[in-house]
């Protein structure tokens, strides 16, 4: 895995279509995890960026923790199921007492499993201080489609490189999408 170096904590070890299933597959990721505040795509790289906000501060000795947690899990994760993690890159920003914690991943190699198992990891390394957006009750089924949508638009972009780059976040209880 490889990534480059980003401002923030220093690195511990290393309308077509198509642009419909990207938007889709944003406004599907931040329905099915309120913890991600936004999702980025870069064409240039193929990659995703998914940011979470914490409410502290994230020192850059925690950074690194969770860093080398999360890598570990998904070259493992990776080993399991026969892919090669091509990026992975990881920083933290904090502004104001409030801390972002941004990863980019390949598409070629993400999985919605991958997703949902380093969310969990967030999810635990943060606990409480982890900035989940109140969302109005979700049914289980409507969470179980939202997981295949995603599956699916995944290998639908692994298959597209013309996507322009694109952010989503949520803003008032809605998910906006721009490009970039």
């Amino acid at each position: 895995m490889t990534g480059k170096r980003r401002k923030g904590c220093p690195q511990a070890g290393g309308q077509s279509s198509h642009q419909g299933g990207t938007v889709g597959l944003f406004v599907s990721i931040l329905v099915r995890y309120p913890e991600v505040a936004s999702v980025t795509y870069r064409r240039e790289t193929h990659s995703l960026r998914l940011t979470v906000l914490v409410r502290s501060v994230v020192t850059c000795d925690r950074a690194a923790v969770l860093k080398d947690l999360v890598s570990k899990s998904i070259l493992a994760y990776a080993r399991l199921v026969g892919r090669e993690a091509r990026i992975f890159d990881f920083a933290v920003k904090t502004r104001e007492g409030v801390s972002l914690v941004e990863m980019w991943r390949d598409i070629d190699s993400l999985t919605h499993s991958e997703l949902s198992m380093v969310l969990a990891l967030a999810r635990d390394f943060f606990g409480d201080q982890l900035v989940v957006d109140q969302i109005p009750h979700v049914e289980v089924e409507d969470l179980a489609v939202q997981e295949e949508l995603i599956e699916e638009m995944l290998e639908d972009l692994r298959d597209s490189r013309q996507q322009p780059n694109l952010i989503a976040f949520r803003e008032e209880g809605r998910v906006l999408v721009f490009n970039q």
